[in-house]
């Protein structure tokens, strides 16, 4: 009886990966063979039919699009439709808008009514990317149609029901911006009634070669990869993931002029990689251990320390770096005081940043978009810190 129960767990397993497996390559949804992404793709395919709120975290670049558009493509909700918008991508105004939609003559330009994607996409998925960039105050309005399923059109006077499954992504953790309160808790448990992480590339290396021969395939099926390039290519870090790969290969393959790809084809992009940050630890954890005898906080400083390390890391990595060390100092100056240390002759991380964001801001004349890019943030981020900060121009 045991052994015949568990023929029947690995037939009915060996059924799901095949299904899920069809409806992935469909997708676009590159699995490959790592235990991690299997679970994960395993696990996707099992939630599809739930219709639950689903929170997809993972570095910028990993795919979280393409495993919302899986998930969709695999429920019940599949012949209605699926729509994407980037919530860091927009103004607080336009954003509203464009989830909401408007009456004729709400605002300035306003010519005819508009429908709002969660009006478009009832009965199909919404798919919220990076909505931890979202303003509070689209927070709000997001918890309420999330709550009661229904919302008003701007400059609107009757309610819209919409029946829409969430599915919402971002790269930084919403639980650090809780604490932050850059992000409404009840919203959080909201989106996150299941949370999926996508591993970085990274991790995932084994998957490097089957991945870059099937972007190579699409681009032009005459080529292939030397030996030597698979070589680097699962040596290398890949900061940007998936899509810093595909990005990398279709530059090679316009640059390729014979049968295999070279590494002369690259232009030296894969001969060093670029050192990652290494994570400042969040507010109470202790700093994770090292095979070093230096004292990790040394081995810390000793890294960070060098101009030339922190001139390769993108704007994003700094903010990021940035962020946590306000947390740590704020960490450090509540145990000085309850101490009795005097902390005035501190340095003010919070001053720091806001002298940075002017500076970038006058540099760029204020340019909002061009700003935010230099910085290494979204456009409402920008925006909320200038507010935050009392910055005018």
């Amino acid at each position: 009886l045991i052994q015949e129960a568990a023929a029947s767990a690995s037939q009915g397993k060996q059924k799901d990966e095949e299904e899920w497996s069809q409806f992935a390559k469909a997708q676009g949804f590159l699995v490959g063979n790592t235990p991690d992404m299997r679970q994960l793709a395993s696990l996707a395919y099992r939630l599809a039919s739930k219709d639950i709120s689903i929170l997809i975290q993972g570095e910028t670049g990993t795919g979280k699009e393409v495993l919302a558009r899986f998930i969709h493509a695999t429920s019940h909700r599949a012949e209605q439709m699926f729509i994407p918008i980037n919530c860091g991508a927009l103004s607080d105004n336009l954003l509203e808008s464009e989830l909401f939609g408007h009456e004729r003559g709400s605002f300035t330009g306003a010519g005819s009514m508009r429908r709002g994607i969660f009006e478009l996409a009832n009965n199909g998925t919404l798919f919220l990317d990076e909505v931890g960039e979202a303003s509070l105050a689209i927070q709000v309005k997001l918890l309420r149609v999330l709550e009661t399923g229904e919302f008003m059109r701007l400059g609107g006077e009757k309610m819209v029901h919409s029946d829409v499954r969430i599915i919402s992504a971002s790269n930084v953790d919403l639980e650090q911006a809780m604490l932050g309160r850059d992000f409404r808790e009840d919203l959080f448990y909201r989106l996150n009634v299941v949370k999926l992480e996508i591993p970085p590339l990274r991790a995932r290396q084994e998957d490097i070669p089957m991945l870059a021969e099937h972007f190579v395939r699409q681009l032009d099926p005459q080529l292939s990869l030397s030996a030597e390039i698979k070589q680097m290519l699962c040596a290398y870090d890949w900061p940007g993931n998936i899509r810093e790969l595909s990005n990398t290969l279709r530059q090679a393959v316009a640059l390729c002029d014979g049968p295999k790809i070279l590494p002369k084809h690259f232009a030296g992009k894969l001969a060093v990689n670029r050192p990652r940050p290494m994570m400042v630890p969040a507010r109470g954890t202790a700093l994770p251990p090292t095979a070093s005898n230096e004292p990790p906080l040394d081995q810390f400083w000793e890294y960070y320390g060098k101009p030339e390390v922190l001139e390769q890391l993108s704007g994003g990595e700094l903010t990021q770096l940035l962020h946590s060390l306000r947390g740590l100092e704020e960490s450090l100056c509540s145990v000085m005081r309850k101490k009795g240390v005097s902390s005035a002759n501190s340095e003010c991380l919070k001053d720091s940043e806001a002298t940075s964001i002017k500076k970038t801001l006058v540099q760029h004349r204020w340019n909002i978009t061009e700003t935010a890019r230099v910085l290494g943030i979204a456009r409402n981020t920008l925006h909320r810190k200038i507010k935050k900060y009392d910055l005018h121009n």
